[in-house]
């Protein structure tokens, strides 16, 4: 009577077990998808920030090249279609591959190199292996942006704009660096109240 007690004990004390085990599995998984819905809104909502940041800043260059030098605004208005097209085609992506995101790049780029010539001279340099990372679209984008805010626009001398990626440990490092004349402390970097790098 005894074994048999205790082996019925431990049957109900198994099953009880499986049961919590897999009421656990199910919250965990139930919490692992709202976390990821969780980081793909803000993915999203970050990106409606950009988009519209980055068209105001363009649609200002241009028009202040209508009057001065209608060739290049015609020029930059062509580059800017192709880079919405791009961008409109990635639209529902939240993560793209370092090489897609290095191809946007590079589309932003071509319309401010109408702007300014030979005075911005960009230099990439990715590791192969890093290309395949995924990254959040449009990631780089907005850090470009704000080198070629502060450290081109309001410069005459040559500027110039690295952007690096590495593989460190098993992470992906990515890095914007211009020659500017950066940012004199902590405090003026808080003053900033731009979208790229609090972004």
């Amino acid at each position: 009577f005894y074994i048999d007690l205790i082996i019925a004990s431990l049957i109900v004390i198994g099953a009880h077990a499986l049961l919590y085990y897999d009421d656990f599995r199910t919250s965990e998984l139930q919490q692992s998808s709202l976390k990821a819905q969780l980081a793909q809104a803000r993915l999203r909502a970050l990106k409606m920030q950009v988009h519209p940041h980055f068209l105001f800043n363009t649609l200002h260059s241009i028009s202040s090249l209508v009057l001065e030098d209608p060739q290049k605004a015609n020029s930059m208005i062509a580059q800017l279609g192709d880079f919405l097209r791009l961008t409109l085609d990635h639209a529902d992506h939240e993560l793209v591959t370092l090489k897609e995101e290095a191809e946007f790049l590079r589309a932003y780029l071509d319309i401010e190199q109408v702007r300014f010539g030979d005075r911005l001279k960009v230099a990439f340099e990715m590791e192969p292996m890093t290309l395949s990372a995924q990254v959040p679209h449009l990631i780089l984008q907005p850090v470009v942006e704000n080198a070629i805010q502060h450290a081109v626009a309001p410069r005459t001398a040559q500027s110039h704009i690295d952007i690096k990626a590495q593989r460190l440990e098993g992470l992906l490092r990515l890095e914007v660096k211009d020659n500017g004349p950066g940012i004199a402390s902590k405090s003026d970097l808080l003053e900033l109240h731009g979208v790229g790098l609090n972004n």
